[in-house]
């Protein structure tokens, strides 16, 4: 099973460097078959912790959004300079959004439900990856989701 979910991640993560000419370049975009409909629920901070176990699956997560990081809990999102605690890195999960929704992205704590697929851990991109990256993993190492909708609580 573990080695099935390895080589599902290989699989997802080989497709997000492709890119013109041998470049590599992280294109995070959800699985073609990922919606409400097919997602699987689970928890956040699940997914944050030992975001491997969860790589190029759907999921459906409730949690609190704040700017492109999604956290288990309102008090994680509320704290200043969220993004950037080391601390939170193992139970914040980052987000790639269309620009639509990133431009309109919460600058505090919303609950809201995300369905994506999870991209694995940003540390296990390469460098130049990484590098070359304008969202999340191009300043932190923990897990990320490519997002196929985001729906604030009403």
């Amino acid at each position: 099973m573990r080695a099935a979910a390895a080589l599902l991640a290989a699989v997802f993560l080989a497709s997000a460097f492709a890119g013109p000419a041998g470049a590599q370049t992280l294109d995070v975009t959800p699985a073609k078959d990922c919606n409400a409909r097919t997602a699987k629920p689970a928890e956040p901070g699940d997914v944050a912790a030992d975001p491997a176990a969860f790589a190029g699956k759907c999921v459906k997560l409730e949690g609190w959004w704040r700017d492109i990081g999604f956290y288990p809990t309102r008090s994680e999102a509320a704290v200043p300079d969220a993004l950037s605690i080391p601390l939170l890195d193992n139970r914040r999960l980052g987000l790639y959004l269309p620009r639509k929704r990133l431009d309109a992205a919460p600058q505090g704590p919303k609950l809201a439900t995300v369905v994506g697929t999870v991209g694995g851990a940003c540390s296990n991109l390469p460098a130049t990856v990484t590098a070359a990256d304008t969202g999340y993993c191009h300043y932190k190492a923990g897990g990320y989701l490519a997002v196929a909708t985001i729906e604030i609580a009403k």
